[in-house]
């Protein structure tokens, strides 16, 4: 089992790393919190330094946002031989894959999990079709694969939701468990004050603090955490999917926004 940190890549001097072989960096939700060439130089010497390898994660992108991560990789592989990317957009699927730029790995967005955490709440057990649904994944399906085969996918994220997840049974896939934090619903932009109903029209990502709130939810048992432009509830216990899923191979680890 391969074991990853995701870190802030803004603050890597400040941030004890665990020993692993492989950080996480970049940023699922916001694309105008994904680094410049010139942020991650000691993020680079601290990998090479420890032998670690990279993985870049995106989010859902505008066209300049695309533009953007285009030219960071462009950057990128002139100082690093191989390198994962996590891709949340469709569009930078096709541009990295067509420009053998890295190796692209499919984001927990787009894998099609529910992540509902009232799912768990079932007071009876549900029939079978329906556990079924709710543990599968819609892209993991026979005829998405092999739309994921012509462009060389061979990993794919999932979140740690409290249901069983359900992949399927090909050796050739492989997959990483996030723990702890499951995705809720993401924001065009970050609200103001945490007021849902206004959001931030000036957004200064250069000065972002990594904002971050928690409310408690009696009614679910769990906590909902708000962090950055995204709303998230957390499950740390992960064993029992490791022990249904042969095929989770690597667990990535969030030490960049430590609630927990």
């Amino acid at each position: 089992m391969e074991i990853c940190y995701k870190i802030d890549f803004r603050r890597p001097d400040k941030i004890e790393i665990p020993s692993c072989k492989r950080i996480y960096f970049g940023h699922e939700t916001c694309e105008k919190l994904l680094p410049e060439f010139n942020e991650i130089r000691k993020l680079l010497e601290l990998s090479e330094k420890r032998n670690l390898e990279l993985t870049f994660v995106t989010p859902f992108l505008t066209d300049k946002g695309i533009e953007k991560v285009m030219r960071f990789l462009e950057e990128l592989k002139t100082a690093v031989q191989d390198f994962e990317i996590v891709v949340s957009d469709w569009g930078l699927l096709h541009l990295i894959s067509s420009n053998k730029t890295g190796i692209p790995v499919i984001s927990r967005f787009l894998t099609g999990q529910q992540t509902d955490f009232r799912l768990n709440r079932f007071e009876k057990t549900p029939p079978l079709e329906m556990e079924e649904h709710l543990a599968s994944c819609t892209l993991l399906k026979k005829q998405s694969l092999a739309f994921f085969d012509r462009y060389g996918i061979e990993r794919f994220e999932l979140s740690n939701t409290p249901q069983t997840v359900k992949t399927g049974d090909c050796d050739k896939y492989r997959y990483s468990l996030y723990i702890p934090f499951i995705p809720l619903s993401i924001f065009r932009t970050c609200p103001e004050n945490f007021d849902f109903n206004h959001i931030r029209e000036n957004c200064n990502s250069r000065m972002c603090k990594r904002n971050r709130v928690e409310w408690s939810n009696p009614a679910s048992g769990y906590k909902i955490y708000c962090i950055d432009n995204a709303l998230y509830y957390a499950n740390p216990d992960y064993e029992a999917k490791l022990h249904d899923n042969m095929y989770i191979d690597r667990i990535v680890c969030d030490i960049a926004t430590p609630f927990l």
